[in-house]
């Protein structure tokens, strides 16, 4: 984490003296967070629900078609998991199946360090980046016969279940547009195991494996004009 830090600041104090361009990123973006094998009898249903995110950057020229771009990004991620109970065959559910409901979102603050190539308008980058998780909420909800019972229920910080930090790779592609705008798709992946075991429990699931975190962002950029 040090080291972004220190690497951001390094790209900062270059922006003086290397023509830097300052830019805004704001967008939406859709996460999942992969896990293991589940070890429940529940047959789960995942559905990704739009977040966003909102960055500020830094273009520094290094040549004539290569740029250094770190950035401060906050960005909100949230999905919905949909458990409905297998049974025994030949089972009758009158009311319908029991299931549980669990929504999650997670906020985070990510620092992409990205080495930008441009072709023209448009431009490729990759690059490492670094999280940090600074909140996130869970609520799961049980429900059978139409009922929710709230000895299932649970509304708590979801920040208990994970690691604060994440880090993984980043790339993307971008257009640049008249006037300073631009639009642009990323992808990340990251590599830290986020959750402390292998066997760890979640929305009132076992599961065996770590999980890990992917992202997909499109965002609409503008970039002021050079000093």
């Amino acid at each position: 984490m040090k080291s972004a830090f220190f690497v951001l600041g390094g790209g900062l104090l270059l922006a003086s003296s290397a023509h830097a361009q300052l830019g805004v990123r704001v967008g939406g973006s859709a996460a999942v967070f992969t896990k293991g094998e589940r070890l429940s009898d529940e047959n789960p249903a995942i559905r990704r629900r739009a977040g966003y995110q909102i960055g500020l950057y830094y273009q520094v020229p290094l040549t004539a078609h290569l740029a250094l771009v770190p950035e401060v990004q906050f960005s909100s991620e949230r999905f919905h998991v949909n458990y409905v109970a297998l049974g025994p065959i030949g089972t009758v559910y009158y009311e319908g199946p029991p299931r549980s409901e669990y929504a999650q979102s997670l906020s985070y603050l990510n620092l992409p360090i990205l080495l930008r190539a441009s072709l023209g308008p448009v431009y490729l980058e990759a690059g490492p980046q670094i999280s940090l998780l600074v909140g996130g909420r869970a609520k799961d909800d049980h429900i059978e016969n139409g009922i929710v019972y709230n000895y299932a229920s649970v509304n708590a910080a979801a920040t208990d279940q994970y690691r604060r930090f994440d880090a993984g790779p980043c790339v993307g592609v971008g257009v640049k547009l008249p006037a300073g705008l631009g639009v642009g798709l990323r992808a990340y992946w990251g590599l830290t195991k986020l959750t402390p075991d292998a066997n760890y429990s979640a929305h009132s699931q076992t599961y065996s494996g770590f999980q890990h975190r992917q992202s997909l962002q499109a965002s609409v950029t503008y970039q002021l004009p050079g000093h």
